[in-house]
């Protein structure tokens, strides 16, 4: 079902570059009623309904997540990681994690000096990623670097998880919400009938610089292009409507107007 989808690739991991499990469900998918399945030398997705019609619309939501990469364990058997994509790091302190290694996943936990121990200034300042280190258990280096390996990427431990009122939470939503968007337009606008060719790509390495969404741009050509993407809701605290305008959660899709976007 879509809902089944939806949950599917929440609960699959796709740092940006490691895109390959998400679209492998994807692709599973959108075979049940697409005409054209595609997948270009970037990696991204490209299902077609009516290839065959003169105009081309294009939709897009990106596949990939943040995440973070290993870069050196040390001979404690802490490993340290850089970020894939734009993190607040305040968020990641006491974060279970997921490292994804060719041995298949393994769990973390992320981690700082206590805040009981840091001196007032220490206490002042916003934590660095370079500060923090994930933990798997491993009792030294060795150990460490026999589960883990220098370039396998991590992301937050995933899960979805429903709310009150048909909401619900889960890593990973930028922008695999979008990605489901794109998804399920293409089938319900089949199931219409279409009098253009449409195209929704679930394209890469969007939080590394929009990379997916360019290259697939180039290869499909369309005549238009809609970019499915999250955004932020102003109907909770801290947020000024007067600069961010009024954008409700549950009050319908957000259509950005602009001169350049």
């Amino acid at each position: 079902s879509a809902k089944e989808f939806f949950q599917s690739i929440l609960e699959t991991p796709s740092p940006s570059g490691y895109e390959q499990p998400v679209q492998d469900i994807v692709r599973s998918y959108v075979g049940d009623f697409a005409d054209q399945i595609t997948t270009d030398l970037h990696g991204n997705v490209i299902a077609c309904c009516n290839p065959d019609a003169p105009l081309r619309v294009m939709f897009a939501g990106h596949a990939d997540q943040i995440g973070l990469l290993v870069t050196y364990i040390n001979d404690q058997g802490f490993i340290y990681t850089n970020t894939i994509g734009g993190w607040d790091p305040q968020q990641l302190i006491g974060q279970r994690m997921t490292i994804y290694t060719s041995d298949g996943p393994v769990p973390a936990v992320i981690a700082r000096k206590p805040i009981h121990l840091l001196d007032q200034d220490e206490r002042k300042q916003v934590v660095k990623t370079k500060d923090m280190w994930l933990d798997i258990g491993a009792k030294d280096k060795e150990e460490a670097a026999e589960a883990v390996h220098i370039g396998d990427p991590v992301t937050l431990e995933l899960g979805y998880q429903e709310m009150r009122n048909g909401l619900a939470n889960s890593p990973g939503m930028d922008d695999k919400t979008g990605l489901w968007v794109c998804m399920e337009a293409l089938r319900r606008a089949k199931d219409r009938g279409l009098n253009v060719a449409l195209y929704a790509v679930a394209t890469v390495q969007e939080e590394i610089g929009l990379r997916g969404a360019t290259t697939s741009a180039y290869g499909v050509n369309p005549q238009v292009g809609i970019a499915v993407d999250v955004t932020h809701a102003t109907d909770c605290p801290t947020i000024d409507k007067n600069q961010e305008g009024d954008i409700k959660l549950g009050g319908g899709p957000v259509v950005y107007r602009g001169p350049n976007m």
